[in-house]
Protein backbone atom coordinates (compact mmCIF):
# COMPACT_ATOMS: atom_id res chain seq x y z
CA UNK A 1 0.00 0.00 0.00
CA UNK A 2 1.15 3.07 -0.83
CA UNK A 3 1.77 5.84 2.02
CA UNK A 4 -0.81 8.53 2.32
CA UNK A 5 1.36 10.88 0.74
CA UNK A 6 1.25 9.40 -2.26
CA UNK A 7 -2.53 8.52 -2.49
CA UNK A 8 -5.06 10.65 -4.73
CA UNK A 9 -8.86 10.93 -4.01
CA UNK A 10 -11.53 11.21 -6.18
CA UNK A 11 -14.91 12.69 -5.30
CA UNK A 12 -18.38 12.29 -7.54
CA UNK A 13 -20.66 14.70 -5.45
CA UNK A 14 -24.34 15.71 -6.87
CA UNK A 15 -27.92 15.87 -5.29
CA UNK A 16 -28.81 11.80 -5.76
CA UNK A 17 -25.45 10.60 -4.01
CA UNK A 18 -22.23 11.23 -3.60
CA UNK A 19 -19.36 8.88 -4.03
CA UNK A 20 -15.31 9.25 -3.00
CA UNK A 21 -12.56 6.52 -4.62
CA UNK A 22 -9.25 6.45 -3.30
CA UNK A 23 -6.09 5.46 -4.83
CA UNK A 24 -2.40 4.90 -6.11
CA UNK A 25 -0.98 5.64 -8.79
CA UNK A 26 0.59 1.95 -8.91
CA UNK A 27 -2.05 -0.01 -7.54
CA UNK A 28 -5.58 1.84 -8.37
CA UNK A 29 -8.37 1.76 -6.30
CA UNK A 30 -7.58 0.42 -2.99
CA UNK A 31 -11.38 2.65 -1.55
CA UNK A 32 -14.45 3.37 -1.84
CA UNK A 33 -17.17 4.98 0.06
CA UNK A 34 -20.90 6.89 -0.53
CA UNK A 35 -22.48 9.07 1.11
CA UNK A 36 -26.47 11.43 0.41
CA UNK A 37 -26.22 14.69 -1.29
CA UNK A 38 -23.24 17.08 -1.30
CA UNK A 39 -25.13 20.33 -3.09
CA UNK A 40 -24.93 22.82 -1.85
CA UNK A 41 -28.11 24.47 -3.58
CA UNK A 42 -30.07 21.12 -2.56
CA UNK A 43 -28.92 20.91 1.46
CA UNK A 44 -27.44 23.26 3.56
CA UNK A 45 -23.66 23.93 3.17
CA UNK A 46 -21.83 21.93 5.95
CA UNK A 47 -24.38 19.27 5.72
CA UNK A 48 -23.19 18.78 2.12
CA UNK A 49 -19.08 19.12 3.69
CA UNK A 50 -20.08 16.48 5.81
CA UNK A 51 -21.17 13.89 3.19
CA UNK A 52 -18.45 14.70 1.37
CA UNK A 53 -16.21 13.91 4.65
CA UNK A 54 -18.49 11.08 5.51
CA UNK A 55 -17.54 9.47 1.73
CA UNK A 56 -13.78 10.14 2.02
CA UNK A 57 -13.82 8.63 5.34
CA UNK A 58 -15.52 5.45 4.67
CA UNK A 59 -12.92 5.15 1.60
CA UNK A 60 -10.05 5.69 4.14
CA UNK A 61 -11.24 3.06 5.97
CA UNK A 62 -11.54 0.99 3.37
CA UNK A 63 -7.96 1.09 2.45
CA UNK A 64 -6.49 1.48 6.22
CA UNK A 65 -4.85 4.64 5.46
CA UNK A 66 -5.03 8.12 7.78
CA UNK A 67 -6.06 11.29 5.89
CA UNK A 68 -4.94 13.80 4.35
CA UNK A 69 -3.88 12.41 1.02
CA UNK A 70 -1.89 14.01 -1.32
CA UNK A 71 -4.37 15.35 -3.87
CA UNK A 72 -8.38 15.53 -3.98
CA UNK A 73 -10.49 16.72 -6.61
CA UNK A 74 -14.02 16.89 -5.92
CA UNK A 75 -16.54 17.05 -8.63
CA UNK A 76 -19.92 18.52 -7.22
CA UNK A 77 -22.81 19.63 -8.51
CA UNK A 78 -22.95 23.35 -6.79
CA UNK A 79 -19.81 24.19 -8.10
CA UNK A 80 -21.26 26.56 -10.65
CA UNK A 81 -20.22 30.21 -10.12
CA UNK A 82 -17.18 31.38 -8.92
CA UNK A 83 -18.34 32.31 -5.34
CA UNK A 84 -19.15 28.64 -5.55
CA UNK A 85 -15.70 27.55 -5.94
CA UNK A 86 -14.19 29.62 -3.49
CA UNK A 87 -17.03 28.64 -0.73
CA UNK A 88 -16.49 25.20 -1.79
CA UNK A 89 -12.33 25.03 -1.66
CA UNK A 90 -12.29 26.40 1.53
CA UNK A 91 -14.92 24.34 3.26
CA UNK A 92 -13.04 21.23 2.01
CA UNK A 93 -9.35 22.69 3.07
CA UNK A 94 -11.27 22.90 6.42
CA UNK A 95 -12.14 19.30 6.51
CA UNK A 96 -8.64 18.26 6.16
CA UNK A 97 -8.92 15.61 3.48
CA UNK A 98 -6.30 16.01 0.94
CA UNK A 99 -3.16 18.49 1.02
CA UNK A 100 -3.87 19.89 -2.72
CA UNK A 101 -7.66 20.22 -3.11
CA UNK A 102 -9.35 20.69 -6.38
CA UNK A 103 -13.02 21.40 -7.11
CA UNK A 104 -14.40 20.93 -10.26
CA UNK A 105 -17.90 21.35 -11.93
CA UNK A 106 -19.63 17.29 -11.51
CA UNK A 107 -19.94 17.94 -15.52
CA UNK A 108 -16.12 18.46 -15.97
CA UNK A 109 -14.75 15.28 -13.94
CA UNK A 110 -17.57 13.52 -16.73
CA UNK A 111 -16.18 15.13 -19.52
CA UNK A 112 -12.44 14.43 -17.90
CA UNK A 113 -13.43 10.79 -17.50
CA UNK A 114 -14.35 10.24 -20.99
CA UNK A 115 -13.00 12.11 -23.79
CA UNK A 116 -10.20 14.56 -23.69
CA UNK A 117 -12.51 17.38 -25.16
CA UNK A 118 -16.24 17.36 -26.44
CA UNK A 119 -19.61 17.84 -24.76
CA UNK A 120 -21.21 15.66 -22.01
CA UNK A 121 -24.67 15.19 -21.57
CA UNK A 122 -25.93 13.99 -18.52
CA UNK A 123 -29.55 13.03 -17.63
CA UNK A 124 -29.69 11.64 -13.89
CA UNK A 125 -32.22 13.22 -11.67
CA UNK A 126 -31.98 16.55 -13.09
CA UNK A 127 -30.34 17.61 -16.39
CA UNK A 128 -26.96 19.39 -17.08
CA UNK A 129 -24.29 19.39 -19.78
CA UNK A 130 -20.86 20.62 -19.95
CA UNK A 131 -18.47 21.45 -22.95
CA UNK A 132 -14.11 21.70 -23.28
CA UNK A 133 -13.33 22.88 -26.84
CA UNK A 134 -10.28 21.47 -28.73
CA UNK A 135 -8.41 24.83 -27.39
CA UNK A 136 -9.18 24.36 -24.41
CA UNK A 137 -12.11 26.33 -23.45
CA UNK A 138 -14.83 25.15 -20.57
CA UNK A 139 -18.48 25.82 -20.24
CA UNK A 140 -20.95 24.37 -18.20
CA UNK A 141 -24.59 24.77 -17.46
CA UNK A 142 -27.29 22.95 -15.81
CA UNK A 143 -27.90 25.51 -12.54
CA UNK A 144 -31.70 25.62 -14.28
CA UNK A 145 -31.75 22.35 -14.76
CA UNK A 146 -34.88 21.54 -12.09
CA UNK A 147 -36.68 22.17 -15.23
CA UNK A 148 -34.83 19.84 -17.59
CA UNK A 149 -35.08 16.99 -19.14
CA UNK A 150 -34.05 14.61 -16.63
CA UNK A 151 -35.59 12.13 -14.37
CA UNK A 152 -37.59 14.29 -12.41
CA UNK A 153 -39.49 16.08 -15.37
CA UNK A 154 -39.68 12.14 -16.72
CA UNK A 155 -41.57 10.89 -13.82
CA UNK A 156 -43.46 14.01 -13.56
CA UNK A 157 -44.62 13.73 -17.04
CA UNK A 158 -45.44 9.69 -16.82
CA UNK A 159 -47.32 10.87 -13.52
CA UNK A 160 -49.06 13.77 -15.73
CA UNK A 161 -50.16 10.87 -18.41
CA UNK A 162 -51.65 8.89 -15.85
CA UNK A 163 -53.93 11.89 -14.82
CA UNK A 164 -54.76 13.06 -18.08
CA UNK A 165 -55.90 9.33 -18.90
CA UNK A 166 -57.56 9.15 -16.20
CA UNK A 167 -59.82 12.28 -16.64
CA UNK A 168 -60.17 12.01 -20.34
CA UNK A 169 -58.23 14.58 -21.84
CA UNK A 170 -55.57 12.03 -22.62
CA UNK A 171 -55.36 8.63 -24.49
CA UNK A 172 -55.27 5.46 -22.18
CA UNK A 173 -52.20 4.33 -21.12
CA UNK A 174 -50.17 1.47 -19.30
CA UNK A 175 -48.76 3.60 -17.56
CA UNK A 176 -51.38 3.87 -15.17
CA UNK A 177 -51.12 0.39 -13.91
CA UNK A 178 -47.52 0.70 -13.63
CA UNK A 179 -47.62 3.81 -11.47
CA UNK A 180 -50.01 3.03 -9.43
CA UNK A 181 -48.22 -0.30 -8.54
CA UNK A 182 -45.21 1.76 -7.66
CA UNK A 183 -46.91 4.37 -5.66
CA UNK A 184 -48.97 1.92 -3.86
CA UNK A 185 -52.61 3.92 -4.72
CA UNK A 186 -55.55 2.07 -5.91
CA UNK A 187 -56.70 5.04 -8.11
CA UNK A 188 -56.05 7.69 -10.03
CA UNK A 189 -57.89 9.95 -7.45
CA UNK A 190 -55.39 8.87 -4.63
CA UNK A 191 -52.74 9.80 -6.52
CA UNK A 192 -54.42 12.94 -7.35
CA UNK A 193 -54.92 13.78 -3.39
CA UNK A 194 -51.29 12.81 -2.77
CA UNK A 195 -49.85 15.29 -5.46
CA UNK A 196 -52.33 18.60 -4.59
CA UNK A 197 -51.47 17.80 -0.41
CA UNK A 198 -47.79 17.72 -1.37
CA UNK A 199 -46.61 14.19 -0.51
CA UNK A 200 -45.37 13.28 -4.02
CA UNK A 201 -41.45 14.88 -4.24
CA UNK A 202 -38.90 15.15 -6.34
CA UNK A 203 -37.34 12.17 -5.68
CA UNK A 204 -40.79 10.04 -5.92
CA UNK A 205 -41.15 11.28 -9.39
CA UNK A 206 -37.94 10.37 -10.35
CA UNK A 207 -38.45 7.01 -9.22
CA UNK A 208 -41.51 6.43 -11.90
CA UNK A 209 -38.78 7.28 -14.72
CA UNK A 210 -38.05 3.78 -15.41
CA UNK A 211 -41.70 3.20 -15.65
CA UNK A 212 -41.59 5.53 -18.97
CA UNK A 213 -39.29 2.46 -20.67
CA UNK A 214 -41.40 -0.41 -19.46
CA UNK A 215 -44.36 0.54 -20.79
CA UNK A 216 -42.54 1.04 -24.23
CA UNK A 217 -40.44 -2.01 -24.12
CA UNK A 218 -42.56 -4.49 -22.51
CA UNK A 219 -46.11 -3.13 -24.22
CA UNK A 220 -45.44 -0.91 -26.97
CA UNK A 221 -47.14 1.93 -25.33
CA UNK A 222 -47.71 4.95 -27.60
CA UNK A 223 -47.86 7.71 -25.00
CA UNK A 224 -44.43 6.49 -23.06
CA UNK A 225 -42.90 6.54 -26.75
CA UNK A 226 -44.41 9.99 -26.94
CA UNK A 227 -43.01 11.10 -24.14
CA UNK A 228 -39.57 9.58 -24.00
CA UNK A 229 -39.18 10.74 -27.99
CA UNK A 230 -39.95 14.52 -26.27
CA UNK A 231 -37.45 14.13 -23.58
CA UNK A 232 -34.62 13.23 -26.21
CA UNK A 233 -35.90 16.60 -28.48
CA UNK A 234 -35.25 18.62 -25.04
CA UNK A 235 -31.93 17.01 -24.44
CA UNK A 236 -30.66 17.67 -27.90
CA UNK A 237 -30.83 21.18 -27.34
CA UNK A 238 -28.82 21.34 -24.65
CA UNK A 239 -25.88 19.65 -26.69
CA UNK A 240 -26.62 21.80 -29.73
CA UNK A 241 -26.79 24.76 -27.54
CA UNK A 242 -23.53 23.92 -26.48
CA UNK A 243 -21.95 23.50 -30.00
CA UNK A 244 -23.24 26.59 -30.92
CA UNK A 245 -21.88 28.59 -28.67
CA UNK A 246 -18.35 28.02 -29.83
CA UNK A 247 -19.12 27.76 -33.44
CA UNK A 248 -18.94 23.72 -33.72
CA UNK A 249 -22.21 22.71 -35.01
CA UNK A 250 -19.90 21.96 -38.23
CA UNK A 251 -17.38 20.01 -36.48
CA UNK A 252 -16.71 16.17 -35.42
CA UNK A 253 -17.27 16.93 -32.20
CA UNK A 254 -17.14 13.89 -29.70
CA UNK A 255 -21.00 13.74 -27.11
CA UNK A 256 -20.83 11.66 -24.35
CA UNK A 257 -24.29 10.32 -22.99
CA UNK A 258 -24.27 9.99 -19.03
CA UNK A 259 -26.75 9.28 -16.11
CA UNK A 260 -29.07 7.14 -15.56
CA UNK A 261 -32.01 7.70 -17.78
CA UNK A 262 -29.41 7.00 -20.97
CA UNK A 263 -28.66 3.73 -19.02
CA UNK A 264 -32.94 2.65 -19.06
CA UNK A 265 -34.11 -0.27 -21.86
CA UNK A 266 -33.41 0.11 -25.49
CA UNK A 267 -32.07 2.91 -27.64
CA UNK A 268 -35.27 4.87 -28.36
CA UNK A 269 -34.21 7.66 -25.79
CA UNK A 270 -30.50 7.84 -27.20
CA UNK A 271 -31.81 7.67 -31.23
CA UNK A 272 -34.11 10.78 -30.36
CA UNK A 273 -31.01 12.67 -28.96
CA UNK A 274 -28.89 11.34 -31.47
CA UNK A 275 -32.04 12.29 -34.78
CA UNK A 276 -32.36 16.11 -33.37
CA UNK A 277 -28.97 16.69 -32.75
CA UNK A 278 -27.87 15.73 -35.90
CA UNK A 279 -30.37 18.44 -37.38
CA UNK A 280 -28.02 20.85 -36.18
CA UNK A 281 -24.71 19.44 -36.04
CA UNK A 282 -24.69 16.29 -38.79
CA UNK A 283 -21.08 15.35 -37.61
CA UNK A 284 -21.22 15.32 -33.91
CA UNK A 285 -20.14 12.01 -32.60
CA UNK A 286 -22.82 10.55 -29.94
CA UNK A 287 -21.98 7.46 -27.84
CA UNK A 288 -22.71 6.31 -24.26
CA UNK A 289 -20.55 7.54 -21.45
CA UNK A 290 -17.91 4.08 -21.09
CA UNK A 291 -16.65 5.56 -17.41
CA UNK A 292 -18.15 6.87 -14.61
CA UNK A 293 -18.11 10.16 -13.66
CA UNK A 294 -15.46 10.06 -10.32
CA UNK A 295 -13.17 8.36 -12.77
CA UNK A 296 -12.14 11.84 -14.44
CA UNK A 297 -12.20 13.29 -10.63
CA UNK A 298 -8.70 10.48 -10.21
CA UNK A 299 -7.82 11.34 -13.44
CA UNK A 300 -7.43 15.33 -12.75
CA UNK A 301 -5.94 14.24 -9.20
CA UNK A 302 -3.41 12.44 -11.35
CA UNK A 303 -2.39 15.20 -13.16
CA UNK A 304 -2.08 17.34 -10.58
CA UNK A 305 0.12 14.51 -8.58
CA UNK A 306 2.17 14.67 -12.02
CA UNK A 307 1.62 10.55 -12.24
CA UNK A 308 4.50 8.91 -14.71
CA UNK A 309 1.59 7.04 -16.49
CA UNK A 310 -1.77 8.89 -16.33
CA UNK A 311 -2.74 5.94 -19.63
CA UNK A 312 -1.75 3.27 -17.42
CA UNK A 313 -3.36 4.20 -14.03
CA UNK A 314 -6.76 5.10 -15.57
CA UNK A 315 -6.23 1.20 -16.78
CA UNK A 316 -5.35 0.67 -13.53
CA UNK A 317 -8.67 2.11 -11.85
CA UNK A 318 -11.04 0.98 -14.16
CA UNK A 319 -9.50 -2.75 -13.49
CA UNK A 320 -10.00 -1.96 -9.72
CA UNK A 321 -13.30 -0.49 -9.47
CA UNK A 322 -15.95 -1.11 -6.81
CA UNK A 323 -19.22 -2.81 -7.62
CA UNK A 324 -21.11 -1.07 -9.63
CA UNK A 325 -23.62 -0.75 -6.73
CA UNK A 326 -22.10 1.83 -5.43
CA UNK A 327 -22.75 4.07 -8.74
CA UNK A 328 -26.92 3.59 -8.66
CA UNK A 329 -28.64 6.70 -7.67
CA UNK A 330 -30.74 5.36 -4.83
Amino acid sequence: MAASRDLLLGVDGGKSKTVCLIASEDEGVVGAGRAGSSDKYDVPFEQAMDAVEQAVREAARQAGVDLPVAVGCFGLAGADWPEDFAELERGLRERGLARQVIVKNDMHIALQANTRYGVVLSAGTHTAAAIRTPDGREWHSGWYSVHGPGGVTAGERALWAVLKAHDGRGAPTVLTDLVLAATGDAHPDDLLRRLSAGEIGDADLARLAPLLFDAYYDHRDPVAAAIIAGLGEEMASWVTGLLSRFDLLDEPVPVVLSGGLFRGKGPLLIDAVTMHVHQRAPHAELRRAEREPVVGALLYACEALGCADPAGFAERVERTLPDAAIFRTA
